[in-house]
């Protein structure tokens, strides 16, 4: 009896320990459970908040697209608003080049034919005079001073005429205008122009004309700027295109002014802009060299068609 009593009360207490452990293992879950469910509630309050951020970011995003759509339609607007007027420019530019060249030989062709005949008119009274008053001999000496005075007057009329615009570019071309304006050059001036130039060769008339301007504006350059005590200027004509080099041995181009004249922008002489612009109507480019010993000038054409 005190055995089973015994017995029973040792199942009594081990049915207390498995209840118990139950209880605290059941306590356990509940627990897991609600610290699963408390995490999945901030999970998903996480995401939400994530899914807000998102979708600001992107409106975020779409609002600074259109921002900078909009700033680069207008920069590309302003581009080509800067464009069609630099274009209309350059086409203003070289319109007033090709006025200044019709108004040039406009002018050489009126002193040679008008302003020359004129004086040779009055060569011609002088004589006259001069054979009617020959009987008084106190007027002699004046006759030979007034001549020479109406021959200086045809030589410079002459001389600024063919300047403007020498014959010779039209009629020969411009080997032949050139080697006429350097001899007088050579002649005028103490800097010395040697030639070197292709013979019996005719281009076209607007390129020949541009070719000129480029010697002229070139040596004018040297006079007033280089010191240059002799000019190289070599014409080179082959499959690559048509090449004019002026070289000079002169103080040479400080590295400043260098950059500004080999830019296209506005503070270059008229006379670089000029030839810049001729040569550019052409589809050819003008490059500036220059360092101590001197400076190098390359007027470069691509080849005409035909030539």
């Amino acid at each position: 009896m005190d055995f089973m009593k015994a017995n029973f009360s040792d199942d009594m207490d081990s049915n207390d320990r498995f209840y118990s452990e139950l209880s605290r293992v059941n306590n356990e879950l509940i627990n897991a459970q609600r610290e699963l469910v408390q995490r999945n509630v901030r999970l998903e309050r996480a995401e939400e908040a994530l899914r807000r951020a998102h979708d600001d970011l992107e409106q975020q995003v779409q609002e600074r697209t259109k921002e900078l759509e909009n700033t680069l339609s207008a920069f590309r607007e302003e581009v080509s608003v800067h464009q069609r007027t630099e274009k209309k420019l350059r086409h203003l530019s070289l319109s007033v080049l090709r006025i200044q060249d019709e108004e040039r030989r406009r002018v050489a062709r009126d002193l040679h034919d008008t302003v020359g005949q004129t004086l040779t008119a009055l060569k011609i009274g002088l004589s006259a005079v001069e054979n009617a008053v020959a009987r008084y001999p106190e007027t002699a000496d004046l006759f030979p001073e007034l001549n020479g005075l109406a021959d200086q007057a045809l030589q410079e009329i002459r001389t600024t005429s063919y300047l403007l615009h020498p014959p010779l570019l039209d009629e020969a071309g411009f080997a032949a205008a050139a080697i006429w304006y350097v001899d007088g050059f050579n002649k005028r001036c103490a800097t010395q122009v040697s030639l070197q130039l292709p013979e019996r060769v005719r281009l076209p008339s607007s390129v020949e004309i541009v070719l000129f301007r480029v010697l002229q504006e070139s040596l004018t350059n040297i006079i007033k700027h280089s010191g240059s005590a002799t000019v190289d200027v070599h014409l080179q004509i082959d499959q690559s295109g048509i090449c004019l080099s002026v070289r000079d041995y002169g103080k040479g181009i400080s590295a400043e002014r260098l950059a500004k004249m080999n830019s296209s922008g506005s503070e270059v002489g008229v006379g670089i802009a000029g030839m810049r612009e001729r040569l550019k109507e052409l589809g050819g480019r003008l490059e500036i060299e220059s360092d101590p010993t001197g400076t190098l000038l390359k007027a470069c054409i691509p080849s005409p068609e035909g030539a």
